[in-house]
């Protein structure tokens, strides 16, 4: 194992610890315990559906990003929420890994697959910018958003950009991708190459003016939905907040999500969902903390719970795909 595939777990895991240490020194454990204790934790009920809702939303544009290939939305889900799961229980983001895994079996290549997700991760920072700026705008907070959003809209914009170019345009990326091939040894240029054609095939998809527009609307719906969710469990919590600030607070966390962390983004995003309460509509730090926990719980609970039912459902253990990955991802054979 490489010295890069240990350094990168144990500093997530470090951010992670210091991210916590921050979270406990800014409020007493018991006074967190005291605001769970008074919050309506009943409107965890209609909270858990409304993730799921999105998660549906999110599988409906993981299909259109694979036109060509068949899967039935069903699979699609099932894949989803188990590579949820993974990334939730297991360093790495295996859980990308995981959803290769699964739709290889139903004869999607591994270039097609990971252009998806690539795409996907471009057009969630899209849509949780464009949440970030209609909460600022709607709440009026200050700089500190402001440069956040900024930031976060520069960033995207130039990966956005770069991803069309070669989805338009394939033949310069073609060209470079076949000299970073070629620094491999010999066996592994076939398959490399493979992969790189279907991954530039895939991300013709978002090259289209249509499919481009429904993906990218796909993902504004998803997100609101979260953000909704997020909106029902601060009712519950009488904190002094709204669509707005639901919004600023998906966008704002989940952009945290960007810095490496323990899995399930522990620290990261309690920290930075945590300041935005308190800096932004004055929630005093006990509610922002056991809101912030609420939430991350929300995120995690259910959706393991139902990634592991539906493992159990396809009868494949975590080390299968976990231990595995090239065997998992590689391009299927014809007549195979």
């Amino acid at each position: 194992m490489s010295a890069g595939r240990i350094l990168r777990p144990v500093i997530g895991i470090g951010i992670s610890v210091a991210c916590l240490a921050l979270l406990a020194r800014s409020v007493p454990l018991g006074d967190v315990v005291s605001s769970l204790r008074s919050a309506n934790l009943l409107l965890l009920i209609p909270a858990v559906p409304l993730y799921f809702l999105g998660t549906a939303v999110r599988s409906l544009r993981w299909q259109r990003l694979m036109r060509g290939y068949p899967v039935a939305f069903p699979d699609l889900f099932r894949a989803l929420v188990i590579g949820l799961t993974l990334n939730d229980l297991l360093p790495g983001r295996l859980g990308e890994v995981a959803r290769i895994f699964l739709v290889a079996r139903h004869g999607v290549p591994v270039g097609t697959s990971l252009a998806a997700i690539v795409v996907e991760r471009v057009l969630d920072g899209i849509a949780l910018t464009v949440l970030l700026v209609v909460g600022i705008l709607l709440s009026g907070a200050g700089d500190p958003m402001r440069n956040v959003a900024a930031a976060s809209a520069v960033l995207f914009a130039v990966v956005t950009i770069a991803l069309l170019w070669a989805g338009s345009v394939p033949g310069p990326s073609r060209w470079v991708g076949i000299r970073v091939i070629r620094l491999f040894p010999e066996r592994f240029h076939g398959p490399l190459e493979r992969a790189m054609e279907t991954a530039l095939s895939g991300l013709g998809a978002i090259a289209n003016p249509t499919t481009g527009l429904v993906v990218l609307g796909l993902s504004l719906v998803a997100w609101v939905i979260e953000a909704g969710m997020y909106r029902v469990i601060m009712a519950g919590f009488a904190l002094p907040g709204s669509m707005a600030v639901s919004m600023m607070g998906a966008a704002v966390a989940n952009l945290a999500t960007l810095v490496p962390s323990s899995p399930g983004y522990v620290g990261t995003f309690d920290v930075a969902l945590k300041e935005l309460l308190v800096d932004v509509v004055r929630a005093t730090p006990p509610d922002a903390v056991g809101f912030t926990l609420t939430v991350h719980l929300v995120l995690i609970v259910p959706v393991v719970v139902a990634g592991l039912f539906f493992l159990w459902q396809e009868n494949i253990s975590i080390p299968e795909i976990t231990r595995r990955p090239r065997r998992a991802t590689e391009p299927p054979v014809a007549g195979r």
